[in-house]
């Protein structure tokens, strides 16, 4: 029964997410990770993906952008850790299915910009008393979780009054 109850309390314990967006600036080139997070400590940028729309804010698809990060080894707090990657993921706002109703939200939008989110992925092995244990961590990245975004970039894509994305200048007519 005792063994039992350290397996229980040992077994409970906090499992910490690291915050990356803590690590992170976003300016209109796009979205820097300044390594600071000792589980990363590498740098990447993400440039935020050119979009091309004709003339009445329409477009075929929005593009995606993504960058990847590789670590092969690292020890954090005595810890060993393994094949490490950084995916950091620029995606539009808007899901492909509402594209058709693109040229609505254009004029509302300003006309020369579109609205993206951001996300961050983290997956790793380590070494446990059992071998190498696959982990994956993931987060968004909202104006809400970076600081001191630029006014020019906090996006209301849903209108609510709240900014809810990020501008994309990156936006041509065809």
């Amino acid at each position: 029964m005792f063994f039992s109850m350290i397996f229980l309390l040992t077994s409970m314990q906090e499992i910490h997410t690291p915050d990356f967006c803590a690590f992170m600036q976003i300016d209109k080139a796009g979205v820097y990770y300044d390594g600071g997070q000792e589980l990363f400590p590498a740098s990447l940028f993400l440039p935020f993906p050119r979009v091309y729309v004709d003339p009445n804010g329409g477009a075929d698809s929005l593009p995606t952008n993504s960058v990847e990060g590789h670590i092969p080894f690292s020890k954090v707090h005595g810890i060993l850790h393994r094949q490490i990657v950084l995916t950091i993921k620029l995606r539009p706002y808007l899901y492909g299915h509402l594209l058709p109703y693109l040229p609505h939200y254009w004029a509302g939008w300003g006309g020369e910009r579109m609205p993206y989110l951001g996300e961050w992925q983290l997956s790793y092995e380590e070494d446990t008393l059992a071998g190498w244990e696959k982990k994956e961590i993931s987060g968004e990245i909202t104006p809400a979780c970076l600081k001191e975004v630029p006014d020019e970039l906090l996006a209301d894509a849903d209108f609510n009054g709240s900014p809810s994305a990020f501008w994309n200048y990156e936006v041509f007519t065809r």
